[in-house]
C-alpha cells in the first residue's frame, strides 16, 4: 500500500508547480464499482457480428491532490474487467478481458470555497495494462473457456498488451470529519487497436466502457 500510495504522489506532483503542497481537500483513497464495456468490434470479414456488453467490477486507489481550491488533478490505479459476447450466425462466444487502468485527470470543482460538497467534472489521459484474456467458446452443445492465444482455438485472438485512452466524466465529492466521499461516472475511450493479429490492419477491436465508482478517501491536512 506504501509503494501504492507513492506511485500516485508521483503523478499528481508532476502536475503541480514546484514548491507545491498536494493543496486543500487533497485524499488518498479506495474505490470500487460496475464497468459495463461494450467493445467496438469491425471485422469486414464478419458484417453480422453482434456485440453485447460484459458488465464488470472496477477496483482500485486514488490519489487527488487539489492545486486550488475549484482545480485538482487526481492519479488512480484500477483493475477494470472488460469484454463482451460476440455472436455471429450459430455461434457465439465471450472474451474477457482484465486491466489495470492508471488514468491521471484533470478535475475542474464547481462550487464555493467553503462548501463540504463539490459537483466536479474532468478528463484526461490513461494506460491500460492487460492483465489476462479470455475467451468462452461454444464446444459440442457446451461451452469452454481457453486462453485467447490457445492453439485449440480455431481462430486464436491476438491482443497487444498496452493500451492508450482517454477518460471524461464527473459525479460529487462530500467532506465529512476528516474524509472524503466520491461519487462518480465515466466513459473510458480507449484509442488503440486491440487486435494484434496479422489482420489487425483491416479488423479493428477497441475498448469503450462506463464505470460507475463510489471512493472514500482520508483527507491529507
Amino acid at each position: 500500500m506504501r509503494r501504492l500510495a507513492s506511485v500516485l504522489a508521483a503523478m499528481c506532483l508532476i502536475g503541480l508547480r514546484p514548491g507545491r503542497s498536494l493543496g486543500p481537500n487533497s485524499a488518498l483513497g479506495l474505490k470500487g464499482g460496475l464497468h459495463v464495456s461494450p467493445l467496438s468490434i469491425e471485422d469486414p470479414a464478419q458484417p453480422d457480428l453482434e456485440v453485447e456488453s460484459r458488465t464488470g467490477l472496477v477496483l482500485g486507489a486514488f490519489l487527488e491532490c487539489g492545486g486550488e481550491s475549484w482545480f485538482a488533478l487526481q492519479g488512480e490505479v484500477n483493475y477494470s474487467q472488460n469484454g463482451a459476447k460476440v455472436r455471429g450466425g450459430s455461434s457465439a462466444s465471450r472474451i474477457d478481458l482484465d486491466y489495470i487502468r492508471v488514468p491521471v485527470l484533470i478535475m475542474a470543482r464547481v462550487g464555493r470555497k467553503e462548501s463540504t460538497l463539490y459537483p466536479l467534472v474532468y478528463a484526461g489521459p490513461q494506460l491500460a495494462f492487460q492483465v489476462s484474456c479470455g475467451v468462452e467458446a461454444d464446444s459440442d452443445g457446451g461451452s469452454q473457456s481457453y486462453d485467447c492465444d490457445s492453439e485449440e482455438l480455431e481462430d486464436p485472438l491476438e491482443t497487444r498488451n498496452v493500451e492508450f485512452g482517454l477518460v471524461f466524466g464527473g459525479g460529487v465529492e462530500y467532506l465529512f470529519g476528516g474524509f472524503k466521499m466520491e461519487l462518480d461516472a465515466r466513459y473510458n475511450l480507449g484509442l488503440t487497436n486491440m487486435n494484434g493479429g496479422t489482420d489487425a490492419s483491416v479488423a479493428s477491436l477497441k475498448n469503450r466502457g462506463w464505470s460507475f465508482t463510489v471512493g472514500l478517501g482520508k483527507l491529507l491536512k
